[in-house]
């Protein structure tokens, strides 16, 4: 039963991602017979076009003290307002229905560029598979 399970997860997403590659072929050309594997390059990929939006998605920036005795009041520096972890969070939330453009600034932003929800359900896979492998 278990394999099943996990066979009918993998059908989802598999199906999850064939939107994006219906409506717009020309941001999935790289992903071939393997799209789940294969799309985990896909937020690298597209950094540095118009969806390069999402690049501060990827980490959480922060500084690295490396003398001793210095603090943050030491650096001019501010917390950005996202991260990977905020991101993995709401996209998450967002493919589970718990999240929407109204509720979420990362799916909002999806939202300006994929207005089709099936679009944006796809692209938001592409990027939880990518960030999870980054954090790894």
């Amino acid at each position: 039963m278990e394999q099943d399970t996990q066979d009918g997860a993998f059908d989802a997403a598999l199906t999850e991602l064939s939107h994006l590659t219906k409506s717009h072929p020309d941001l999935t050309v790289h992903e071939g017979a393997h799209p789940f594997t294969e799309c985990a390059t896909f937020a690298d990929d597209i950094k540095d076009s118009v969806l390069g939006f999402q690049t501060p998605w990827h980490y959480v920036d922060q500084p690295y003290l490396d003398e001793p005795g210095t603090t943050l009041d030491d650096f001019d520096f501010t917390m950005p307002d996202v991260d990977v972890v905020d991101a993995l969070t709401d996209l998450v939330g967002f493919l589970k229905g718990e999240k929407d453009a109204t509720t979420s600034k990362y799916v909002a932003q999806i939202a300006t560029y994929f207005p089709v929800e099936s679009d944006q359900r796809s692209f938001t896979l592409r990027l939880i598979i990518h960030y999870l492998g980054d954090i790894h």
